[in-house]
């Protein structure tokens, strides 16, 4: 690293226009270049950064406008799996009100007129 000024991951994020665990995660990958202080505080120099940052892997936006055909195969996958979802909740909320009936009717017969039982044969 060279000798210049040093900033935090969160300067550092906000210098680039990413997340602070944007740079926490390369740092802890080693893919970001950054020493401790004293203090057990990130240090990252500006020319790390900015190595860092023109390698553009790190960024969602790039990744998506890479890839569009996976962006649109994905959203359809997710509509697919949502609305199965909702399908599965539907059966679900239809399964638990059969029971709920099931349960409101054996109640009702098991407390309908008490039966007089005969303990004797004769």
């Amino acid at each position: 690293m060279t000798n210049g000024p040093h900033m935090s991951p969160t300067e550092a994020a906000q210098r680039i226009g990413v997340s602070r665990w944007s740079i926490m995660r390369a740092i802890k990958s080693h893919k970001l270049k950054a020493k401790r202080d004293n203090r057990n505080h990130w240090l990252i120099t500006p020319d790390d950064l900015s190595a860092w940052s023109a390698q553009g892997a790190h960024t969602v936006r790039q990744q998506i406008a890479a890839h569009p055909n996976e962006v649109t195969e994905l959203r359809e996958k997710l509509a697919s799996e949502t609305a199965r979802a909702d399908a599965a909740e539907r059966a679900r909320d239809q399964a638990e009100a059969d029971r709920d009936a099931w349960k409101q009717q054996a109640t009702a017969l098991l407390s309908g007129p008490p039966r007089t039982r005969r303990w004797w044969l004769w």
